[in-house]
């Protein structure tokens, strides 16, 4: 989300405009061990998590200003993030999917005692027979901001270099995987008889240097990788679904300008490339929003299924019960797991705290970046936090104010930058974003 708000404040001055070599392993013990005695063709339920950033407890030595500026840049529910976590194994245990997707951001910064823990509470799923295949995001790899908070002081901690991720996530699609690309930390595998999942890695952490990087791109030689794969599946007759932490498409109208970093680069062009190759479904995060978009080009079409973090409101994740060609969703959450936090229900308290740090980002940008006074920086941030929160919760459906705020603002700034980058976050592009059907035979969703 750091992201976001540094392009805005660039928009804000005036820029918006109108987006190893292969190897197929045997199964061995661990998270899938032998093919399911389920196929594909007799259905499956998935649940479908992003972006559950989780701290290890023991980096949060005494709260303080170090912590509380972290989260000003970047505001998750990290003190909860461990809990959160145990309360969402805890429920995909009683709800017993078939397999869990993990779509990337399984870290706060790439710990490597935050890997170590999510890979631990994952086992829990597999103890009770559910399989689980992860990818990684921006944060979990090769990441300088791996840190531990003591009051007013930051300690570095120990991070995870890209060659260490498979010996961490071995049973999480990883080690038993029918093939690995030797350029990335992609792979493919078939939890369930007759469906691939390949999980794409778009990351660029071999850039990082003082920061993550958070932008992503497919590899020439990956996307090579992810054809040849594509049309193996095809040969042999396979259902073939993907997943990859950077959306594939953009979820709203000029994302890619308003909030450079978060779709794939040359989307359109790869977007093609993965249709023209036979996919027509991925699962991605990072954006921590709920919403679904769809592309088509040459008779073809794909859908981006783009699931929101565990960590902000509304604290979702996804269940997909498939049926031949028609992919079901509907939307679930931790939060009635979770303990109250100062006399509020957990979900009230997310609510408040992402709220919160967003009024304080939007106002602080608009005052900062474009010269807006600072009493109506004040009265304009929560606009600009409502609608960055419809978006965030999908479906979004404008309320009667916009009119009235796009005309205030476009008072105040003639170019419609502002009313712009306003518009943008309440305009949903033409799929419902929780509960929906979407048939891949046809391209239709209801």
């Amino acid at each position: 989300m750091k992201s976001l708000f540094h392009v805005i404040s660039i928009l804000l001055i005036g820029l918006l405009t109108a987006c190893q070599d292969n190897m197929t392993l045997t199964y061995n013990n661990g998270s899938i061990s032998s093919l399911s005695s389920i196929k594909i063709s007799d259905g499956a339920r998935i649940a479908i998590l992003s972006d559950i950033h989780v701290m290890h407890p023991s980096l949060l030595v005494n709260d303080g200003t170090a912590f509380q500026n972290y989260l000003a840049q970047d505001p998750k529910l990290l003190e909860y993030s461990a809990q959160i976590l145990e309360a969402t194994i805890s429920k995909l245990i009683t709800q017993k999917p078939d397999l869990v997707l993990v779509a990337g951001d399984l870290t706060k910064d790439g710990e490597l005692i935050s890997h170590e823990f999510v890979s631990k509470q994952l086992q829990r799923l597999v103890s009770h027979g559910i399989k689980v295949l992860v990818t990684v995001g921006n944060h979990d790899v090769n990441n300088p901001e791996a840190a531990k908070f003591d009051g007013d002081k930051v300690y570095p901690a120990e991070n995870v270099p890209a060659d260490k991720i498979r010996s961490i996530y071995p049973n999480f699609g990883f080690a038993n995987s029918l093939s690995k690309d030797p350029n990335s930390l992609s792979y493919v595998n078939e939890p369930i008889k007759d469906l691939w999942v390949i999980a794409i890695d778009a990351n660029e952490y071999y850039n990082n240097k003082l920061k993550s990087t958070i932008g992503g791109i497919i590899k020439n030689e990956t996307m090579a990788w992810i054809k040849e794969r594509m049309a193996d599946a095809k040969q042999k007759g396979k259902t073939v679904i993907g997943m990859m932490h950077h959306n594939l498409i953009e979820h709203y109208y000029g994302q890619s300008v308003i909030d450079t970093g978060y779709v794939v680069n040359n989307s359109e062009t790869v977007a093609n490339e993965l249709m023209e190759a036979g996919l027509k479904i991925i699962f991605t995060g990072h954006y921590h929003a709920n919403d679904i978009t769809k592309r088509e080009h040459n008779g073809k079409f794909i859908y981006d299924v783009e699931t929101g973090s565990t960590l902000n409101y509304p604290c979702t994740y996804r269940m997909l019960t498939i049926k031949g060609h028609k992919y079901s969703f509907s939307p679930q959450t931790t939060t009635d797991l979770m303990p109250s936090v100062m006399g509020m229900n957990f979900d009230t308290y997310a609510k408040a705290f992402l709220s919160a740090h967003l009024d304080g980002y939007f106002a602080y940008l608009l005052t900062m970046a474009k010269g807006v006074p600072s009493s109506y920086a004040t009265q304009f941030a929560p606009w600009y936090r409502a609608g960055f929160m419809a978006h965030c919760m999908g479906d979004e459906s404008p309320t009667s104010d916009l009119a009235t705020q796009t005309a205030t603002l476009n008072a105040l700034d003639p170019s419609g930058q502002l009313s712009g980058i306003l518009g943008a976050f309440w305009t949903d592009i033409n799929t419902p974003d929780n509960t929906v059907t979407l048939d891949l035979k046809t391209g239709a969703a209801y």
